[in-house]
């Protein structure tokens, strides 16, 4: 995930084609798994699935894409450019 502007951000699909950007509201879910937030600041907190359950904001999402280094899963409204969902996957 690259960060573009306050609340709007640039996602790569992982089996390649074209960048797709994304904007987050007050309605889109944020979680997280240890590089955006966690419960305590230091566990890990993933699901089954590899992905982050942590409640996040949205000022702790854009903190973490500004290192460039955080991994994620957007699904968008079919509605809007905004994001209904974006979840970190863990990767330590």
């Amino acid at each position: 995930m690259q960060y573009l502007a306050p609340g709007k951000y640039i996602v790569k699909p992982d089996g390649g084609g074209i960048d797709q950007a994304f904007m987050v509201s007050d309605a889109t879910r944020i979680l997280g798994a240890a590089a955006i937030c966690s419960v305590d600041g230091s566990q890990v907190t993933i699901g089954d699935d590899g992905y982050g359950t942590s409640k996040c904001t949205a000022e702790q999402l854009e903190k973490a894409a500004k290192t460039g280094s955080v991994t994620v899963r957007v699904v968008l409204s079919r509605k809007s450019a905004a994001a209904e969902t974006v979840e970190e996957k863990y990767h330590p």
